[in-house]
């Protein structure tokens, strides 16, 4: 009798303790089931309220500017390299890494007095061991010289991509600008008396109307994918213009430090990595063999001079021929705006015609192009950048 109520307490016990530690796993699991829901749902919130799908978001350059460090994967990515690069050790810093990298056992053989002493009681058998271990020792220095050649190209590539998004930040700003004026005067010429009432100028008024409806959109859209947002609508304000250039007739491109500069670094830094890629050491001795049979000479240098110049000739066409677009746009703009109604004297007197509108739709054409233009030099002007 005692046997068998001591059988029935253990198998209670055997019975309960699984189902006592079910029940905790189960009650573990659903709270962090809920915690984690909870977290994913006010997570979502925050997303959702961020990007304003329902109201105005009102914006100026200094808010604009911190809000892209967030939102921009472009410009956000290129902060993160550039930390990157920052971080990353140098040349010396590296070596701890590199020569456990490079170095190989037959190099551990050649820093080893032992196997010195081996090699020097047999040196037909040891030689072709003993040329790769300083190959291997030479090839350390020159994946340290690599790797900072990396590093710093990871740098300048990571300014160039911010200065590039910060010009189509500008871009977006100068484009806001344009289309809130071309609004701004069909407005004022609708909002006067003499407005001509004939079937071609409603006509014209709807197309109108209908054109700027969708420059908005655009313009939207384009606000929206630099952000990463579905923003309702968006103003920007307080914003302060770079250069325009409309008052200057030679830039001085021939000044290389304001010109180009960034960009040249970066094919700089792209073409020396290459150059000492292709320039990785060889066996002690090579060297003078291959110039003592023109094995370097197989590739003209006057080709590879040919080459380059051509290239550059191709970059400083290129730049002229922008510029000399931009100028061209320009004085047209200039000459429309001198046609507006509030330059002319007794323009309150004449009435508002179908040609005053197309004026309006022309003149925010001929500025979105400038600003394209614009936009080219930009980026490659130091002085919008060290002012």
């Amino acid at each position: 009798m005692k046997l068998r109520k001591e059988i029935l307490i253990r198998f209670s016990i055997c019975l309960f303790i699984p189902l006592f530690f079910s029940h905790c796993a189960t009650h573990e699991v659903g709270r962090e089931l809920d915690k984690g829901v909870a977290l994913r749902g006010e997570t979502y919130a925050r997303e959702l309220a961020a990007q304003s799908p329902f109201e105005k978001v009102e914006m100026s350059w200094r808010e604009a500017s911190e809000l892209m460090k967030e939102r921009n994967p472009e410009y956000r990515k290129a902060i993160m390299d550039k930390e990157e690069s920052k971080i990353k050790k140098g040349m010396v810093g590296n070596l701890t890494h590199e020569v456990r990298k490079s170095l190989t056992s037959s190099v551990q053989t050649t820093l080893n007095p032992v196997e010195i002493a081996k090699a020097m009681k047999n040196p037909v058998d040891a030689l072709p061991k003993q040329l790769e271990s300083i190959t291997d020792l030479k090839n350390i220095s020159h994946s340290l010289t690599q790797s900072e050649w990396g590093r710093v190209s990871q740098s300048v590539r990571a300014d160039a991509v911010k200065r590039r998004e910060v010009v189509n930040l500008h871009v977006l700003f100068c484009q806001g600008e344009n289309l809130e004026k071309a609004e701004g005067e069909l407005e004022e010429l609708l909002d006067g008396e003499k407005v001509e009432q004939s079937k071609e100028f409603s006509k014209e008024l709807a197309k109108t109307k209908g054109v700027m409806g969708k420059w908005r959109e655009e313009w939207l859209d384009d606000v929206r994918d630099f952000f990463n947002a579905e923003y309702h609508d968006v103003e920007f304000n307080a914003y302060s213009r770079l250069n325009f250039y409309r008052d200057v007739d030679n830039p001085g491109f021939t000044d290389w430090r304001r010109w180009r500069l960034l960009e040249n670094s970066d094919k700089l830094v792209v073409e020396l990595r290459k150059q000492h890629l292709e320039g990785k050491p060889i066996l002690p001795g090579m060297n003078q063999l291959t110039d003592h049979f023109g094995v370097r000479r197989l590739r003209s240098e006057l080709s590879d001079e040919g080459n380059l110049n051509e290239g550059m000739v191709r970059e400083v066409r290129g730049m002229l021929r922008d510029w000399r677009k931009l100028k061209s746009l320009q004085q047209k703009i200039t000459s429309l705006e001198v046609d507006s109604p509030d330059s002319l004297e007794g323009s309150k007197d004449k009435s508002v015609s179908v040609s005053d509108l197309r004026r309006v739709t022309a003149l925010y054409e001929l500025k979105k192009k400038e600003v394209d233009y614009l936009k080219v030099f930009w980026v490659m002007d130091e002085e919008c950048w060290n002012s």
